[in-house]
């Protein structure tokens, strides 16, 4: 697709965006052409979130797999065959929210259709406060999230409500105060949106804040331990002896080996330079304190959930937005894929990049077991 533009609408009628790609005339004078297709991108990964910045233009690398012609004005094409299409996004977007999918990540607007449910953490919700007023994008720039605007996305807010104001484990009012808070700033803001509540979801979230309640506690005090080892840049020379703190300090607090707080720390051992997204994920700083290990078990939470929705709903279409680059560059990093369900748990396989794990991936496999 040389000489090729690429533009983004929203439309009901198909189900979600659409990509229209206008090839511009050449030199020959040959005619323009037009072909418009809905959405259906395959995810990026951790390269490309790492160089695309959320507070400018965004230009990214697109890939459809099977997508649908609907529309075009170049004779014989067959638009009842499912084609494959490729090129380079240059956009008049913004994308401070990240859609997190299956596979990677995408602009939400790109992952998201009528029949998507897209879960919302905190940071969201301010972005979508400060964006609408009454389903009117105002913002000064145009953003990927704008396409929200007047379309009838499913957004579950239960996220926000779980995570609570108080930087520790809300109680049932607070929760239940939180529930209600989300709810009107989202039917104020986007008032299209069919938001994925109901007269259990208060007991929902609260049975989901009980059931992960002693986890949390668990990887708090993990994380309490590490904190004074992994707060400042770790030398090359120490990387071996703050791997084997990670693995000790997670079997004496009973936390799996296997867990995503484990690998993130993990992470943050590994950067020498300290730069990781896994230790500004963690929070890891001097003075550390259990509202910030709270604060990064809950983004974690979060990442589980998308996990468990994966296993449990294989065939539904689900996305976690949000606008925390460090947990999306997580998320990237890690490679989750093969999720299933096993009874009440889930079972999936984790791949994680040398740039998550510099040097040290085949260690962290080897002491899975151990």
């Amino acid at each position: 697709m040389d000489d090729a533009t690429i533009s983004i609408s929203s439309s009901t009628d198909a189900g979600g965006p659409l990509i229209r790609i206008e090839e511009l005339p050449q030199a020959d004078g040959r005619p323009a052409r037009f072909v418009t297709l809905p959405a259906n991108l395959r995810p990026l990964g951790y390269a490309e979130l790492i160089q695309a910045r959320p507070d400018k233009k965004l230009t990214i690398s697109i890939n459809w797999d099977g997508t649908q012609i609907i529309d075009t004005n170049i004779e014989g094409l067959d638009k009842k065959v499912l084609s494959n299409a490729n090129g380079v996004l240059e956009s008049h977007f913004t994308s401070r929210a990240i859609g997190l999918v299956k596979g990677g990540w995408l602009p939400p607007a790109f992952a998201a259709t009528n029949s998507s449910t897209i879960l919302i953490d905190r940071n969201i919700v301010s972005q979508i406060v400060g964006r609408f007023d009454r389903g009117k994008a105002v913002g000064a720039d145009p953003d990927f999230l704008d396409l929200f605007a007047d379309q009838p996305v499913k957004i579950n807010p239960l996220l926000f409500a779980m995570e609570g104001n108080t930087r520790a484990i809300p109680t049932a009012e607070q929760v239940r105060d939180q529930l209600d808070e989300v709810i009107t700033k989202l039917r104020t803001a986007l008032p299209s949106a069919k938001l994925v509540v109901g007269p259990g979801s208060l007991q929902g979230a609260l049975g989901l804040i009980e059931d992960t309640r002693a986890g949390i506690t668990r990887k708090q005090q993990f994380l309490m331990r590490l904190a004074p080892s992994l707060a400042t840049p770790v030398s090359r020379a120490d990387m071996p002896a703050r791997r084997d703190e990670v693995f000790a300090t997670a079997d004496q607090c009973g936390v799996s080996r296997s867990s995503l707080v484990v690998l993130a720390a993990l992470s943050a051992a590994f950067f020498g330079n300290g730069v990781s997204p896994a230790k500004r994920l963690l929070k890891f700083k001097a003075g550390y304190r259990e509202e910030d290990a709270y604060n990064a078990l809950v983004d974690l939470r979060s990442l589980e959930m998308l996990i468990y929705l994966f296993a449990f709903f294989p065939d539904e279409s689900t996305m976690l937005c949000t606008a925390d680059r460090n947990l999306a560059l997580f998320w990237t990093g890690i490679r989750a894929s093969n999720f299933e369900r096993n009874g009440a748990a889930v079972r999936f396989d984790l791949s994680p990049t040398d740039e998550l794990l510099p040097g040290a991936v085949n260690e962290w496999r080897d002491h899975l077991g151990q």
